[in-house]
């Protein structure tokens, strides 16, 4: 199968296309077209820029392309973004480009735009799950705090599997504008190691986040489909840490960003009890204490119920 397939990257057919006018992070496609690289629509992929290689960002395939390309496949290759999916290949115009299945790289080099996956899975358990989708520069000190809450929970011999993303960008691009996709889009089947635990439902589940903090908001939010049970337990574990930062439980008034209440977030398509922590530069810089802080709800029977921690057999699920 191939892996890729040469595009052009041309505006959107407007308005029909207006849902993703004005974002960078979507594109749509030609169906067929995505199937001969083995990717369809909803997933992600790589697009680097054919005159100029040095840019190349990650997207999400967010719909077919209007019906009349569909109906005349000398456009089976198009590509079409708006304006500031464009602007993430450096360009205003419309180009020529590569459209790249392989959206993680494997062997990553050691300094410039890069982004790979990271892992650890603890024997197939189900118990907890934590991730990281925008760590690396994306959203910076999200994949050590997750790190630090899998070590956390690991040593006190709770099971715990870890997942996350590390992006970096370089001179021409920073890791934000070519690697973020929001949470809602992550699709596992664009992700090997996501994939191989996305089949598993797991009973809890911490994703760590960054936002750029602005006034009148909070430092950190805790949202997330967790019960406001675990989140309020969450939230008092925080303020004991007596950390110089505001921690609001995130509400229906709040941003849609900070509640992360969607079923299609991805911590709540992983976890039963999902909680999105969003949290700002300045609570980034506690990223240490605030991961401690939260690994000790999840270590503690008393706080949350433990009764189902089970292990995934192969062939129906034990107790641990």
């Amino acid at each position: 199968m191939a892996t890729g397939y040469q595009t052009q990257i041309l505006d959107l057919d407007l308005p029909a296309q207006d849902s993703i006018k004005n974002d960078g992070e979507r594109c749509s496609a030609d169906p067929v077209q995505l199937r001969s690289i083995g990717r369809a629509v909803g997933q992600q992929v790589r697009i680097v820029r054919a005159d100029r290689p040095g840019y190349f960002a990650l997207y999400t395939v967010a719909q077919p392309n209007p019906p009349a390309d569909l109906a005349d496949r000398c456009r089976a290759s198009v590509v079409r973004t708006g304006l500031p999916g464009r602007e993430r290949l450096g360009s205003t115009a419309e180009l020529e480009g590569i459209v790249q299945a392989d959206v993680v790289d494997a062997a990553p080099p050691c300094d410039g735009a890069r982004f790979f996956e990271a892992a650890e899975d603890a024997g197939r358990q189900v118990y907890c799950v934590v991730i990281a989708p925008h760590g690396g520069d994306i959203e910076k000190r999200t994949d050590d705090e997750a790190t630090h809450f899998g070590r956390a929970l690991a040593s006190s011999r709770w099971p715990v599997t870890v997942w996350m993303c590390r992006g970096f960008g370089d001179a021409l691009a920073g890791a934000f504008d070519r690697w973020h996709i929001t949470s809602t889009d992550l699709h596992p089947a664009s992700f090997p190691r996501l994939q191989r635990i996305a089949a598993r439902k797991f009973e809890h589940g911490v994703a760590f986040h960054g936002f750029a903090r602005r006034p009148g908001e909070a430092d950190v939010y805790i949202g997330g489909g967790a019960s406001e049970l675990v989140k309020a337990e969450i939230r008092s574990a925080l303020e004991e840490a007596g950390l110089p930062l505001e921690i609001r439980v995130a509400t229906e008034i709040d941003d849609p960003k900070f509640q992360g209440r969607s079923p299609q977030n991805l911590i709540n398509r992983l976890a039963v009890q999902g909680i999105h922590l969003e949290q700002s530069a300045k609570a980034r810089t506690f990223g240490l204490q605030l991961a401690t802080a939260v690994a000790a709800v999840y270590r503690c029977p008393d706080q949350i119920d433990v009764s189902r921690v089970r292990v995934d057999t192969g062939v129906g699920y034990s107790a641990t």
